[in-house]
């Protein structure tokens, strides 16, 4: 009978407790690098801040839903004209007797002195 031959294995060069061991030193020399070279450098990006000019002009009031004499007053106050629409066949005879129901430019907007702002009236 013949001998049986044995097999020669090679011996493993790293086992798991040397990749562990190899692996924490690479971290560690990461680590360490990064703490010599200061670490990531903050970016800066450069922005540009618009600011918004003083608003310029007279704001136009809220003239919606009161007596067309009383909207006339305001705008004169503001020094702003008034452009009537409607008032019916006759137009507008007695101020008193009318109601705002639009205006055009809506109420906040900045006109210059002297500009019209036209009011839809409808009968009070």
């Amino acid at each position: 009978m013949s001998e049986p031959t044995q097999v020669q294995r090679r011996p493993r060069r790293f086992g798991p407790l040397g990749l562990a061991i190899a692996g924490a030193g690479g971290l560690l020399a990461g680590i360490l690098l990064v703490a010599i070279l200061g670490g990531a450098q903050p970016v800066y990006k450069e922005r540009t801040i618009s600011v918004a000019a003083q608003p310029q002009g007279t704001a136009v009031p809220a003239l919606i839903g009161q007596r067309l004499d009383d909207a006339l007053d305001r705008l004169e106050t503001a020094g702003l004209k008034a452009k009537v629409d409607g008032g019916g066949v006759f137009g507008v005879v007695e101020e008193g007797n009318w109601r705002v129901t639009e205006q055009d430019p809506t109420q906040g907007a900045r006109l210059h002195q002297g500009d019209t702002v036209t009011l839809h009236v409808e009968r009070a």
